[in-house]
């Protein structure tokens, strides 16, 4: 082939090249190439992540800090990456990494193999209106160092049945809780007033037990989502003696 033909048959190259790009059919990045498993991880950290955006909307959540403290809560979800101060002002952005586990199913419908990938997100939160894209490229960054939330799961009838064998009495009550073996991560508060005992236990905002310990038992009250909201009811044993022990908002 004469160097003529050589010129040719670049420009041709060149000019498909341009054509596939422009038609969108060309696609270059440097992400490695998708495994088997890779759409259905996708799809599955998909899920998670709508759950951590349910959270944000079900909480009220509009700080930056708050945010990020919520997402890390969740399982399988890490923050890398977090911008902005509050909502409404200048917007929050989070890139979360999720664990997303993955299939591959055969011809036959049979299951192949599974694993689980690390799936990322970018989630604009404000300040006029929120959007999220699905699997992006991961930052090279480590997650934020967040603590999970102790939980008083399955605390309830532990410290009911504590409390009732204690009686009315501070200190076998504060000795009480202590042989629950609690995580020391749960705040605990305890006060006595007019032959009454007041316990109240947090693990996190939206965890919290109130008891009130009397001459007649123990009686265990968890308030609602909604009384717990920030600036709304405390979680105190001051409250477990009032009058607001026990009562639902209408």
């Amino acid at each position: 082939m004469d160097k003529r033909r050589q010129r040719l048959a670049f420009a041709a190259a060149v000019l498909l090249v341009v054509a596939l790009v422009g038609g969108g059919l060309w696609r270059y990045s440097d992400r490695p190439p998708e495994s088997p498993f890779h759409d259905s991880a996708a799809d599955d950290a998909a899920e998670k992540v709508d759950r951590v955006l349910d959270r944000f909307e079900y909480d009220h959540l509009f700080k930056a800090d708050d945010y990020v403290h919520s997402a890390s809560q969740h399982p399988d979800v890490k923050v890398l990456t977090v911008t902005g101060e509050t909502h409404w002002q200048t917007g929050v952005t989070l890139v979360l990494q999720v664990t997303g586990h993955g299939v591959e199913i055969g011809a036959d419908g049979s299951v192949i193999d599974e694993r689980d990938e690390l799936i990322c997100f970018r989630i604009q939160l404000g300040p006029d209106d929120d959007s999220r894209d699905d699997d992006i490229d991961c930052p090279p960054t480590e997650p934020l160092p967040v603590a999970k939330d102790p939980s008083l799961t399955g605390v309830d009838a532990r410290l009911k049945s504590a409390l009732e064998a204690a009686g009315p009495d501070e200190p076998a009550v504060r000795a009480a809780i202590i042989d629950l073996q609690l995580d020391p991560a749960i705040r605990q508060d305890v006060t006595a007033k007019d032959g009454r005992v007041g316990v109240a236990l947090r693990a996190a905002q939206y965890d919290c037990i109130l008891a009130r310990v009397t001459s007649t038992g123990a009686e265990i009250w968890r308030p609602s989502h909604t009384q717990l909201a920030p600036g709304e009811l405390p979680c105190t044993a001051g409250i477990a003696l009032s009058s607001i022990f026990g009562r639902y908002p209408h």
